[in-house]
Parts: C-alpha cells; sequence; structure tokens
C-alpha cells in the first residue's frame, strides 16, 4: 500500500446516502410542507439537491486518496480546500470496521481510524472490500509485514493466520430476545416522543380531537390521557425491542494477540477493535428489569481516542449472567483479582441514603398543589422512595485489593466498576457542610475513557476510610 489509491466508486453514492441519513428530519419536514405549498417549483430543488449532492460525492471520490508509507497512514481529500491528513502507526488506537446496508450490497466496508489524544482528527475510508480492510488493519496494527511485490493470496493468508482469533463468545438468539424484553431504554424513548409531541401541536386541533371522539367508544378527557400514555409507553418499549435486536443481533468478541474484537449489527454490521493496553475499567450494569433475574451489562472504559460522549463506553457484553462475569473476565482479559477488603457506608448514613429521592418529591409537590386538588396524594410516593434509598445504602460498597478497587452503587441501575490501580487518573473525595457533620465524605475515582474520563463515586462513606483510599492509586499505598 505504498503507492497512492482511491476507494471503490460507491463510496460517491455512499457519500449521497449519509447525507439524507443525516438530515432525515429537515427532509421529511421539507417534503411535507413544501410539497403541499409550492407544487412543481418544490420538487425542481429537491431533484436539483439531490444531482448536487451526487456530484459533490464522485468529486470528493475522485479528490480522496490514501496509502500506508513507512509508519503512518496519509490521506489526501478535499474539493475545494486540499487537506492533508497524516497519521502515525503508534498513535492509532482503535480501528473501527463497519458494514451498512448499502456497503454489504456491494461486498464492501467502512474503516474509521481513530487516533490518541482529544481533538485528534479521526481518518474515516468509506468504501473498501474486506480483503483491503482486513490488510489495511493488519499493517496499521504492525500485526504483519505486506510485501509490494508479494503475492496478495499469500500476503492475505499471512493476515487471516495472524488475525484468527485465540478464543471467541457469541451472544445467543434466546439472550438476544431476553436482552431486547429487559432492556430499559424505554423510559429514554418515551421522553424522546413526549419532547417530540410538542412539534405536532399543528396536529391536534379540535376538529382531530373531535373526529378521534367520534370514533373511539366510551370516550372521556382522562381515558384519552390514559390511552395517551399507555400508546407512548407501548410504541417506546417497541422501538427499545427492535433497536437491540439490530444492534446486538449476531454479537460476538474475539480474542486476538494484542486486542479483542467485537462484531454485532443486524442491519449495520460493526467491527470494533480495542487494544489490550487501552484498557482502563470495567463497569457491570444491573437494570432494574434484568438484575431480579441476576443479569446485567458489560462496558469497558478504553482510553485515548475521540468518541461522542454517548459513545465513550463500549459494550463488551450486552447481557450476561451475573456469575459468569469473573470466570469470562479471567480468560479474556486475564490479572482480574477479587477485592479481599470491604468498606461499606457507615449506620450514621442510612437517614441521608433515605432522605436523598424524597428531596425533589417533597419540593414538587407544594407547586403540583396550586394546580391539582389531589396533590397531597403524592405524597404516598414517599414510601417506595424512601425504600429505593434504603436499596442504594444497602448496595453501596468499596471493595479494596493490590492492583484492583471495585466500586458498587446505585442511580436507578446497580453500577459495579472495577478500575485497575495503574489505570486509575485521578482520586478524590467531596464534603459538603452536611456531610461534614457526620463525619461523612463521598469518595470519586476516575480512569480514562474515550478522549476524556470516567468517574465512579460512592458517597456518603466514613471520612476516615475515604481519606485512606484517596492514595490508593498510588504504587506504594497500603490499606
Amino acid at each position: 500500500m505504498s503507492e497512492f489509491r482511491r476507494q471503490h466508486p460507491i463510496a460517491a453514492v455512499t457519500q449521497l446516502f449519509l447525507v439524507l441519513r443525516q438530515n432525515i428530519v429537515p427532509i421529511a419536514i421539507f417534503l411535507f410542507v413544501g410539497s403541499r405549498n409550492s407544487g412543481d417549483f418544490f420538487w425542481l430543488i429537491l431533484l436539483f439537491g439531490l444531482i448536487s449532492t451526487f456530484i459533490l460525492g464522485g468529486v470528493s471520490w475522485y479528490r480522496f486518496t490514501f496509502r500506508v508509507f513507512e509508519d503512518e497512514l496519509q490521506i489526501k481529500k478535499g474539493i475545494f480546500v486540499r487537506k492533508k491528513l497524516y497519521l502515525k502507526k503508534d498513535r492509532i488506537q482503535v480501528i473501527d470496521i463497519t458494514e451498512s446496508i448499502i456497503q454489504r450490497l456491494f461486498g464492501l466496508v467502512q474503516v474509521e481510524i481513530k487516533t490518541a489524544g482529544g481533538g485528534t482528527e479521526k481518518a474515516i475510508i468509506s468504501a473498501l472490500s474486506k480483503e483491503e480492510a482486513t490488510q489495511l488493519r493488519a499493517i496499521l496494527r504492525d500485526q504483519v509485514d505486506v510485501e509490494a511485490d508479494a503475492d496478495p493470496n499469500d500476503n492475505l493468508q499471512n493476515i487471516k493466520d495472524v488475525e484468527s482469533p485465540l478464543i471467541f463468545w457469541k451472544l445467543s438468539n434466546r439472550d438476544l430476545l431476553y436482552a431486547a424484553l429487559t432492556s430499559g431504554n424505554f423510559g429514554l424513548i418515551a421522553s424522546i416522543l413526549a419532547a417530540l409531541s410538542g412539534q405536532i401541536d399543528q396536529f391536534i386541533t379540535e376538529e382531530n380531537l373531535n373526529y378521534i371522539a367520534s370514533i373511539l367508544p366510551g370516550y372521556s378527557k382522562l381515558s384519552t390521557i390514559l390511552w395517551s400514555i399507555l400508546f407512548v409507553i407501548i410504541l417506546s418499549y417497541l422501538v427499545s425491542f427492535l433497536g437491540v435486536i439490530l444492534r446486538y443481533s449476531d454479537f460476538k468478541i474475539e480474542k486476538k494477540e494484542k486486542e479483542l474484537l467485537i462484531t454485532s449489527g443486524l442491519l449495520e454490521r460493526k467491527h470494533t477493535t480495542v487494544p489490550f493496553n487501552r484498557i482502563q475499567a470495567f463497569r457491570f450494569v444491573e437494570g432494574i428489569l434484568r438484575q431480579p433475574f441476576g443479569y446485567g451489562m458489560l462496558f469497558v472504559e478504553s482510553a485515548g481516542f475521540e468518541q461522542k460522549e454517548n459513545d465513550r463506553s463500549i459494550v463488551m457484553l450486552p447481557f450476561v449472567q451475573k456469575d459468569f462475569l469473573r470466570p469470562f473476565l479471567d480468560q479474556f482479559i486475564g490479572d482480574v483479582e477479587v477485592p479481599e477488603t470491604i468498606i461499606k457506608p457507615p449506620k450514621r448514613s442510612l437517614l441521608r441514603y433515605i432522605r436523598r429521592p424524597n428531596y425533589l418529591l417533597l419540593i414538587a409537590i407544594p407547586i403540583m398543589w396550586i394546580f391539582w386538588d389531589f396533590a397531597w396524594s403524592l405524597f404516598f410516593l414517599i414510601i417506595p422512595f424512601s425504600l429505593f434509598g434504603w436499596l442504594e445504602y444497602k448496595d453501596a460498597e468499596i471493595r479494596v485489593g493490590t492492583r484492583i478497587i471495585q466500586l458498587q452503587y446505585r442511580v436507578l441501575a446497580k453500577t459495579t466498576a472495577l478500575v485497575r490501580r495503574k489505570r486509575a487518573q485521578a482520586s478524590d473525595l467531596s464534603m459538603n457542610p452536611f456531610q461534614k457533620r457526620k463525619n461523612l465524605a463521598s469518595f470519586h475515582i476516575t480512569a480514562a475513557s474515550g478522549a476524556g474520563g470516567k468517574t465512579f463515586s460512592v458517597d456518603d462513606m466514613d471520612a476516615v476510610d475515604a481519606q485512606n483510599l484517596l492514595h490508593w492509586p498510588l504504587p506504594e499505598s497500603k490499606l
């Protein structure tokens, strides 16, 4: 790959679909509103936009060239402004290979190279054959030397031999179904749907409501509200269910010599590489629907590359039994000890845990009472909120080992974080005036994740214990 080369010509088409996907909402509004008010003029504008995008995509494909020369990936791109991007091999941390629907039709993939350090631009090569992508990844990983005059089949065979997995784990169809059924994302999706409902006020008119009233039996304002809430819940649950199926279908994780390779996706398949030397911490999350059955989701925090906030943590196992967690980590990661020293919040912090969930409720009820005469009935929620606070207290603990610290806490889901001593970036404690009065403190530890850090915390620890834990990341510290 010492000579500059171009992507597959289908890259021009994928660029068009990428623009359409990124602007799907304004395009949908444009189609709905513009087609009614502008007539033929609207369709001419739309046709002009599509043709212009396709032409720009073609020119962009022609102007995009890349090669691997000596110890760096070199990319030249840009239509009006020519840009050169050089990425050193030793700065490359993650190489993701993605197959969209269009790319899969032509046997192509997209390669995304992410480098160490925040703010560094990532390189995307959007249309390569699977063989070319495999070869490029192996070269950038220094897993194999590819000779320019060698037989391509010999090169590819050498790469396949190097990339053969040592061991692998696959998510079964049964577990995929259980993961979709117990996904906790529907609450977030419901809130998004509720927010979007404010954008369709023009359709919620008195005329439309009267029409609905005429076709629905037993119509009343209360029943309409209840049916609307039920509809949002069911719709958000179905969206969440399908989202899990599409994202984690055919999920598997392979252990290579220097890295993990995570593959998943039904419509869009994604291959994510996680180098062992970039793994900072693990996070096991037990959702409220999964914890009673002893299942959860395992995330890995990996450092040194640019990521969006919502993609900062990498899903390592989308659905796994808690009892299987330790054997899995020992097999795929190794060097994962079981911390022996257990530190829990003192009994004097119990009331703080019980009161904390009720603060917002006690503020909201008097305000709601102004608009709703029966708002006083919400006081009964103090009982379940207090029980939830007791559950937070019961789950909170810190386990300390010589190489690993384990923090367990609950926000809504129960989270267990494992941080290696040599990977901890910082540890600190905080103490507000109310905690100070009871000699309590909150302990925080931060591990690198994405281009920033991921902080794990346990509240209302004994201040002396928190102070001792503050020095745990130091190599010479002993508890």
